[in-house]
């Protein structure tokens, strides 16, 4: 294993405990940090994987459609619900950003393990909020068979098409810019 996936992988680790902890006590300081830092690391020159962007992109748009959806239906209610009301928080977003920053990174393995990541989103997604519950960060308004099952199903679905997309997408021109100038200039 190499120190840059360690690295990788343990701010991953850190990001869920820092966004959830952190929102039941009103601490949305300590996800801004933990991920804020994350991010300055994972997308230097060194470390950035030329689809970390588009990925960022994609996962937080996702992100921010499908937990507001959950606020809107009244499946889900946010705890340190800011900046917008009835909307996704911004500490699940920096969950959706730690997501986006492993994906080609500590989990890349993962792109070739779909069926895998369905069973894992499909258990894991409930359990995941279901913690954030206990912790104060969420609060199940619906039923919880509701929540399980739009949870579950939902991230069965996302969580394999985010690293099928990873994998599908090929980097810009502009990404593959910045290797060829890293190499000298070959000549005829």
């Amino acid at each position: 294993m190499s120190r840059a996936w360690l690295i990788n992988q343990g701010f991953f680790q850190l990001s869920w405990p820092a966004c959830v902890i952190g929102a039941a006590y009103g601490w949305l300081w300590t996800g801004l940090l933990v991920v804020g830092v994350m991010a300055l690391w994972q997308l230097n020159r060194v470390n950035r994987h030329p689809l970390d962007l588009r990925m960022i992109a994609v996962c937080l748009s996702i992100g921010v459609v499908l937990d507001t959806a959950w606020v809107q239906l009244g499946l889900l209610n946010y705890t340190l619900a800011w900046p917008v009301a009835g909307a996704a928080p911004l500490w699940i977003m920096l969950l959706w950003l730690a997501l986006a920053l492993v994906i080609n990174h500590s989990m890349a393995a993962f792109k070739q393990r779909l069926r895998l990541l369905a069973v894992c989103g499909l258990i894991g997604s409930p359990f995941s909020y279901f913690a954030g519950s206990r912790f104060g960060a969420v609060e199940w308004v619906a039923p919880a068979w509701q929540v399980i099952a739009a949870t579950g199903i939902s991230w069965a679905i996302i969580l394999p098409f985010l690293f099928w997309l990873a994998r599908e997408i090929p980097p810009r021109e502009s990404a593959k810019g910045d290797d060829a100038r890293a190499r000298p200039p070959e000549h005829a």
